[in-house]
């Protein structure tokens, strides 16, 4: 009850003082373990995770939150959990620069109309617009401009996702889990569920039926689930170098917990699920980190005048190109997001 009054950020760090970096304590009725020691917690999430595959699984009945692979267990996880970790490769990921690259020039032409006007920037409400209109496009295939359309069906839906209605969902979810699950609660709104599961089904039938291919998170989930099915290893053109999570030690899927994985492909409600979930993980970390980080470049000009500096000269050492690799070469760039969300971290 505790985490309901007070930011988690600051329960936890209370505890962490008063009680040590492990201890245990109970959310409602489930017993948990909460863990502050850093090498301890490398070796649960990497070295030995094959011993801890099972994070918090929350009993829920809702069809998107039901097939989310952090909500999946066992073989069920380990299947979609090894369809999805190829499709942030470094390959897969240069093929949705495009679709990255068209909502940053939009955004760019949105503050370019503020300022000719003389209005102010919104920081959060503009990175807010950025990130709703990449995610759509790159999970969805939607093209939107939610900074000048919100009236946009797909925004509209997009948003009641993030409403304050949903938190009383969450409380019943983390208090009362089995309760939620036999009365049926829906974590999400049934039409924003509908909405998405309609969106996904219309997109591959149409590439079905066309056999039209984009680059999109969609898309590579299908193509890896399919690679995969036929001979058990993703396109090794694809693969490029490494999954991008790993220098941050992440498990690629050669770990043997994903040893043996019999069946290697998804169900239509688990693709929804793995997309809802890409918008819903992506939209308030990455805007908000995008705020942040110019809230602190306003702050320090000097910081500021370094990064456009570093920048001007990769895009120039590219030939003019925003590409892939000009980003992967801007490490003060880096330091200055690794600061931000080290300052201001969006989650815990």
């Amino acid at each position: 009850m505790e985490t309901m009054r007070n930011p988690m950020h600051e329960v936890e760090l209370k505890r962490y003082k008063e009680l040590g970096r492990i201890y245990g304590h109970f959310e409602g009725s489930r017993p948990l373990l909460s863990v502050g020691e850093p090498a301890l917690l490398k070796n649960i999430f990497v070295k030995d995770f094959h011993i801890f595959p099972r994070g918090r699984v929350f009993p829920t009945s809702d069809q998107i939150m039901k097939y989310v692979v952090s909500n999946l267990q066992g073989e069920d996880w380990k299947r979609v959990r090894s369809i999805i970790s190829p499709t942030f490769s470094t390959g897969k990921i240069k093929r949705m620069m495009g679709i990255m690259k068209e909502s940053s020039q939009t955004t760019v032409e949105n503050i370019k109309a503020l300022i000719s006007k003389r209005e102010p920037i919104h920081a959060k409400r503009m990175y807010g617009a950025f990130t709703m209109d990449a995610i759509a496009s790159s999970a969805f295939s939607t093209k939107i401009d939610s900074h000048n359309d919100p009236d946009n069906e797909f925004v509209k839906m997009a948003r009641k996702v993030f409403s304050s209605n949903i938190n009383w969902r969450f409380i019943a979810l983390l208090v009362f889990p089995q309760l939620q699950k036999w009365l049926r609660i829906s974590f999400f709104p049934a039409d924003v569920c509908n909405f998405f599961r309609d969106v996904t089904l219309q997109i591959i039938e149409e590439r079905k039926r066309t056999g039209q291919t984009r680059n999109d998170f969609l898309q590579l989930l299908m193509d890896t689930a399919k690679e995969l099915q036929e001979d058990g290893n993703p396109d090794e053109k694809e693969k490029d170098s490494e999954d991008i999570a790993a220098p941050y030690g992440g498990v690629s899927t050669d770990h043997q917990v994903f040893r043996n994985v019999s069946k290697k492909n998804m169900s239509m409600n688990e693709l929804v699920a793995q997309c809802v979930i890409f918008f819903i993980g992506g939209y308030e970390g990455v805007s908000s980190a995008l705020a942040f980080a110019a809230y602190l470049l306003a702050l320090h000009p000097d910081i500021q005048e370094k990064v456009h500096e570093e920048l001007v000269e990769a895009v120039k050492q590219s030939n003019g190109e925003l590409t892939y690799e000009t980003l992967q070469s801007v490490k003060y760039l880096d330091n200055v997001i690794s600061e931000t969300l080290r300052l201001y971290p969006p989650a815990i």
